[in-house]
């Protein structure tokens, strides 16, 4: 009966489990962070032409900090007129800005586990990049 358990024991050891993707380390680790830290975005996609999933990555990030730059300016600007601009530059902006952040931390979470987040609206104006 001993070795009977000792067999049953060995075998449920035995089973592997799911593995999570490993994370990518290096060069690749440090561009697919970059591509989502706004205006460093720049760098990865000027140097990694040749790999086309960095690149897809890179592209968001630069479309992301483009529109996170564009929107929080005009949001400022609406902010200078009396009514809006205290719905504008308290309760808004901090929103647009969290969220935009929110994607970032997301996105690349997800680029180092080699998956595409795409995000809302601006994934659709990646292939025009």
């Amino acid at each position: 009966m001993v070795e009977g358990r000792c067999a049953i024991l060995e075998a449920e050891v035995a089973v592997s489990l799911d593995v999570p993707t490993p994370l990518f380390v290096g060069e690749r680790l440090r561009d697919l962070i970059l591509c989502y830290a706004g205006p460093w975005a720049f760098l990865p996609y000027m140097r990694n032409r040749e790999d086309t999933e960095l690149l897809w990555h890179a592209r968001q990030g630069v479309i992301l900090a483009f529109a996170e730059c564009v929107v929080t300016l005009a949001m400022i600007f609406v902010g200078l007129f009396p009514i809006f601009g205290t719905l504008s530059t308290r309760f808004i902006l901090p929103l647009w800005l969290l969220w935009c952040l929110g994607m970032s931390v997301t996105s690349i979470l997800q680029a180092t586990k080699g998956k595409k987040n795409r995000i809302p609206v601006i994934h659709q104006f990646v292939d025009y990049l």
